[in-house]
């Protein structure tokens, strides 16, 4: 118990290092701007429940003994950039053989992920590639939308 505590507490704060990281990257888009296709997820989902679902469940939901990826797993991740995400996936997962996916596996099943936490998709599929990952944030809540500048009204000067 005490060693799966000191486990958890390290997971976080390597969490909240990289998060810091991210933040300093200037990413440019975010899980809201529909960064990963249906037919993407749909693949994922297909991958997930091959190869994550024995210890996630097949709802995401995760046990006792494993982390939910909907819900509550979002502010871990909120303020990273996708790069963080995916290379966790990629280099920690599936357990018993980490790393054995491909990279558009893992972008795949990345993709079910954003899915499957209400994130819309759009035209262009996730891609694998660590420089486009890191321009994309993960934003747990859906910012709000952005308005164009206001011009500014400078009074007319009184003329004599």
């Amino acid at each position: 118990m005490i060693k799966t505590l000191k486990g958890s507490v390290m997971r976080h704060k390597l969490i909240l290092v990289l998060m810091a990281c991210a933040a300093a990257s200037g990413a440019r888009a975010g899980t809201w701007n529909g960064v990963y296709t249906d037919a993407q997820a749909e693949r994922g989902s297909v991958q997930f429940q091959q190869h994550c679902a024995r210890c996630h469940g097949a709802n995401l939901a995760g046990t006792f003994e494993t982390p939910p990826l909907v819900g509550r797993f979002m502010p871990y991740w909120s303020g990273a950039t996708l790069d963080t995400l995916f290379d966790y996936i990629a280099t920690a997962m599936p357990l018993g053989s980490p790393g054995s996916l491909s990279r558009a596996a893992n972008a795949d099943i990345l993709a079910f992920i954003l899915k499957a936490n209400n994130f819309p998709a759009g035209a262009k599929e996730l891609s694998g590639d660590s420089e486009e990952l890191k321009a994309i944030r993960f934003d747990a809540v859906r910012p709000p939308p952005e308005t164009a500048p206001k011009p500014s009204r400078k009074k007319n000067a009184k003329r004599k």
